[in-house]
Order: structure tokens, then sequence, then C-alpha cells
């Protein structure tokens, strides 16, 4: 098979990652970006997000979705480029172990290798993501950008049941492109108790308008914590692996930016008690989408070589004797909707929970209505995996489907 001769780039899906062959050597290394908190996987990136946003404005990411992604490029890198990426963002043990399908939640791990057969891929780098991660490797020719996006967005459809239907334009596809690695994470899960009670109550946005929304919530006793003048409740799942947590300023305000890392984790190892207190819960029935190109945020927490046109190695990927491959760009996808009966996420989507019947309230519940910016943590606590976190200021109303 003839080699590409031009820049050749590959893509990742709901984390989206871009390889391309380092052509002429023009360009000398990039600058080594900030270390950041090395070591904390994905999660790292939300902070750094989050600094770059605005006030009105949403940011939801899934860090096991990029984490995964990543793993698949791990397998194909080596030396320096290896070692960097084991710092930042390294592999994660059972990668397919987040699945599961019990107790009305449904998580599918999805991964896939779109590889142009004009280059010539390791048989020992396909055989290992099959093994380890179930990667499909999908034939795709990249020449063809309407087959190519078809192809890709395709995949992505039914890997996420409909929640993210197009990942790639065919306008973004070139004739440098020689492959797409593709991870796609889907939650489909019930709260264990249904937010019956439906009412209007202004939301402060993020801009500072105020706007009636509709909220859902229903009392009963659960987690609850008050940390450095924020709050927060958890939400449990009919599977009690999952929950989500939901954090805010104590006073009703617009916050400036999310609290930081390690506050979230005050706040978690606070609702990992046994503590229960009888909470009013009272949350905004929205979505939000969010799509962003991670290349200057992987650089600035420091993951700089899988970029940089001489110092890439991803040598394990590509049979001898090749140009060299890089990564020219990541992207990351998510959908989050949340409504009186669960949850659908960043390829997530949420179903039924069972009713619970009236009852006499032994004492006054705390008030806890999430009418401000808050913070959304949906987390494997089996795992202590956190699958989705995001700042939200800019709530989209969401109707549920109903049934005929």
């Amino acid at each position: 098979m003839p080699l590409i001769r031009n820049a050749s780039r590959l893509f990742i899906a709901a984390a989206g990652l871009t390889l391309a062959a380092c052509s002429a050597q023009t360009e000398g290394p990039q600058p080594a970006g900030s270390a950041g908190t090395g070591g904390g996987g994905a999660l790292a990136l939300f902070p750094i997000l989050d600094a770059e946003a605005k006030r009105d404005e949403n940011v939801v990411i899934s860090p096991v979705s990029i984490d995964l992604a990543f793993g698949l490029l791990h397998a194909g890198a080596r030396g320096e480029t290896r070692a960097q990426l084991e710092q930042y963002l390294p592999p994660l043990a059972d990668p397919m172990g987040y699945e599961t399908n019990k107790d009305d939640v449904k998580v599918t791990i999805s991964n896939a290798l779109f590889l142009d057969d004009r280059f010539r891929f390791r048989d020992s780098y396909v055989s290992q993501l099959r093994r380890e991660y179930e990667a499909k490797a999908i034939a795709t020719d990249f020449t063809d950008k309407q087959g190519a996006a078809d192809t890709i967005n395709s995949w992505a459809d039914d890997a996420t049941e409909g929640l993210i239907p197009k990942v790639i334009a065919p306008e973004t596809v070139t004739p440098d492109m020689i492959a797409v690695l593709a991870n796609a994470l889907y939650f489909d899960g019930l709260w264990e108790t249904k937010l019956m009670s439906s009412s209007q109550h202004p939301f402060l946005f993020g801009s500072g308008r105020e706007e009636p929304f509709t909220f859902v919530g229903e009392t009963f006793e659960t987690p609850y914590a008050r940390v450095d003048g924020w709050e927060g409740v958890r939400l449990a799942y009919r599977n009690d692996r999952y929950a989500m947590d939901i954090l805010m300023p104590s006073d009703r305000e617009i916050m400036a930016a999310a609290p930081p890392l390690e506050l979230i984790e005050r706040l978690k190892q606070e609702l990992d008690g046994d503590a229960m207190e009888l909470v009013r819960v009272e949350i905004p029935q929205f979505e939000t989408d969010f799509a962003i190109s991670l290349n200057d945020t992987l650089m600035s927490l420091g993951v700089t070589l899988p970029f940089d046109e001489i110092r890439a190695d991803l040598s394990g990927m590509a049979e001898p004797g090749q140009q060299p491959i890089k990564v020219s760009d990541v992207r990351h996808m998510t959908k989050l909707q949340v409504y009186d009966e669960g949850t659908k996420a960043a390829a997530v989507t949420t179903i039924s929970i069972v009713v619970t019947g009236a009852r006499i309230l032994p004492k006054e519940p705390i008030p806890f209505r999430a009418d401000r910016p808050f913070i959304a943590v949906l987390r494997d606590l089996e795992r202590d995996a956190v699958l989705f976190i995001g700042r939200i200021s800019d709530p989209q109303p969401f109707e549920p489907e109903v049934a005929e």
C-alpha cells in the first residue's frame, strides 16, 4: 500500500483525538506547559477549562471518557511521549470495568479505531486495543470526506444511542487524515427517589438575569453537607454504585468560578459518610451540550509531546519505515440531561425512577433549591471515578418525551 505523503491526522470522538503524520521538520519543539496537577488524570482539565469559560457559560466534561481515549493513544506511544502520558493521563485500570447494566442503570463504553488502509498500522497495536478496550478497527477512506464523516458519525450515533449524532463534519476531513481513535461513554440511569413535584421558580443565570424555570423535587433523607460556604446533596440512582452530587454556594450568588477540586473532594468525603438528613431537594430540569478542542488545555496541563512535530513518538502504532505521526487535535463533546426520572449525560440517557408514596415528615426538612449556578458531579462510587463533572450556569429547559 502506498504511504501517505502529506501530514496525516487522527481524530477521537467523545474525547476526539487527531493524529498527524509529521511532514517537513520545520518547527522546533513547543515549550512545555505548566505542570498543573500531574498524575490526576483528565479531571485536572476541569479547573483549567472552567477558568477559561465565562460566568454565563456551561462547562461539562467526562474525565473517564477522556482518560479512556488517551488509553488508546498510550498503547501506541513510546519513549518520553509515553512517559509524559503516564504522568498526566495514566491509563485506567480495567478500562471496560466501567460498564454495567443493572438495577435500572446502564453504562456502556465504546471504542473504535477508524484506520485508513493507505497507512500501515501495527497488528500488535490493533490487537492490544481489541483485547484491552474491545476497540473495533473500522476501515475508513479519508479521501472520501462525506463517506468518512458518515462512517464516524454513524458510529457515534449508535454508541451514544442518539445523544451525540455528529462528531465530525465532512469539511474537517482532509486528505492527510489517516485515522480516528474514538471513545464514547453512555450513561442511562433512574433516580432511587423520583423527583415527583414540578414547580416554577426564578433561576439566577450566570449572566445575572433571572427567569422562571421548571424545577423538579422531592423531600427525602439523603446525604447533605456544608463546607466553607458551599453546600451539597447526593442524589442516588437505583443502582447505588452511582450518584450525582449537586453542589452550590450557600449564598444565592453567581459563582466566579467552580470551587477547587480539593473542595469538591472535601464535600464528597462529607457526602460519603453515613449521616443522612431530611432534605427538600429542588433542582432545575435541564439539558446542556458542550464541545471543545482540548489541545491548548492539554498543553497547559503539561501534555505537550504528542503534539510536537519533532519529538512525538507514536511509533508503537505504525509499521517501521513510515513517516512519524503526531496528535493534531483533541476534541471532546458531552450532552447532559437531568430531569424528574433520572439523568442523561455526555452520551448519557436517563430513564424512570420508582415513585415514592406520601408520608408524614418527622421534622422540618433542610431546603436545597439549586436556583443559581451549581456544580454537578456524576460519580461511580465503586470505582471512585468521576464520570461527568460540570458547572451549570446557563441551563436549557428540557422536556422529557412522553410515550404515547
